[in-house]
C-alpha cells in the first residue's frame, strides 16, 4: 500500500529515508509556480534520480506565467506527471499533446460527485477536497469514473492569497518579519500556520491532519502526504506505522464532523 503514497519533497536529501520506508512516488514544487511550499528550480528537479517524479504547480497563473511555462514544459524530461491547480495547465498539455499524467489539485473544490466526475473524464485523477467527511469520501470514490487521490497526512490548507500577508502585516504593524509564522485569531483563539513567498501566502491548520483511517482502500490512485512545516522525524514515524499512528498534535479534520463550507450534492 505504501506504493500508493505520493509524498511532497522539500529537501531531496530526505528521499532515501522515504524510499527505505516504502514510498516510491515523489512530488516536487516548481520554483515560481507554487505557493505554500518550498520550491526547487526545474533543472534541479530533473537531476533527481527517482522514477515516479511529479511536479506541483499550485498557483493561479497569469498570462506571463502561462507563456513561460509553455516555453519550458517540453523540457521536463523524466517527469511522470503534473499536479496542478490552474486549468490553463490542462489546456496547454492537451494543446501541445504532451504525455504527462495529470492530477487536478484544487483545494476546497473537489467536494461532490458531479464536479469530480467532470474532471475525471479529462484528467488521470483528482485530489478530493479536505473538507469531506469519511462517509462523503467513500460515496464519491465509489461513484466516479476513475480512482481519486486522498489527503493522508499533513497540515490542511485553509486559504491562499496572492497578497504577501506576512510582509504587509509586518510593515503595517511593525511586526518582525518571518516567512513562516504561527498566528492566533484574537476572538476565537484559532491558530494558523502561515507560509509566504513572493507569489503569495498560504494559511495552514494548526493541527496536523491524520487521515490514516482512509489507508485501507486499494482503489485509490494516490494517498497524498504533505510534510510542509512538519519535522522530518515526525514524517518518518508516520510512514513507519501509518495505520496505528497517533500524535497529540494531530486531528482528523472533517472526517467525523461535517463543515457547511463546501458545495454539496444536489
Amino acid at each position: 500500500m505504501k506504493s500508493k503514497i505520493l509524498i511532497y519533497v522539500s529537501n531531496p536529501e530526505y528521499i532515501g529515508d522515504y524510499k527505505a520506508l516504502g514510498v516510491s512516488a515523489f512530488l516536487f514544487a516548481l520554483e515560481d509556480y507554487c505557493v505554500g511550499y518550498e520550491t526547487l528550480p526545474i533543472e534541479e528537479i530533473k537531476k533527481i534520480d527517482v522514477s515516479n517524479k511529479y511536479i506541483l504547480l499550485n498557483r493561479i497563473l497569469d498570462c506571463n506565467d502561462i507563456d513561460y511555462l509553455e516555453e519550458i514544459i517540453s523540457s521536463f524530461e523524466g517527469i511522470k506527471g503534473l499536479v496542478f491547480e490552474d486549468v490553463g495547465v490542462y489546456q496547454m498539455v492537451k494543446e501541445k499533446n504532451l504525455s504527462f499524467e495529470l492530477i487536478l489539485f484544487q483545494n476546497h473544490f473537489a467536494t461532490n460527485i458531479n464536479s469530480v466526475s467532470f474532471w475525471l473524464n479529462r484528467v488521470d485523477s483528482i485530489l478530493l477536497g479536505n473538507e469531506l467527511t469519511l462517509e462523503e469520501i467513500e460515496s464519491i470514490s465509489r461513484s466516479v469514473p476513475k480512482k481519486v487521490c486522498l489527503h493522508l497526512f499533513g497540515y490542511n490548507q485553509v486559504m491562499y492569497s496572492k497578497r504577501r500577508l506576512l510582509t504587509n502585516w509586518s510593515e503595517e504593524f511593525s511586526i518582525p518579519y518571518e516567512s513562516q509564522n504561527l498566528l492566533e485569531d484574537r476572538a476565537t483563539h484559532v491558530r494558523f500556520r502561515v507560509y509566504e513567498n513572493k507569489h503569495g501566502t498560504v494559511m495552514y491548520s494548526d493541527k496536523i491532519y491524520n487521515g490514516n483511517v482512509l489507508f485501507n482502500n486499494k482503489s485509490i490512485y494516490y494517498y497524498y502526504v504533505n510534510p510542509m512545516l512538519i519535522e522530518h522525524e515526525t514524517i518518518k514515524d508516520f510512514l513507519r506505522n501509518i495505520k496505528n499512528y497517533e500524535n497529540e498534535n494531530c486531528d482528523t479534520g472533517f472526517l467525523y464532523k461535517e463543515t457547511i463550507y463546501k458545495l454539496k450534492e444536489r
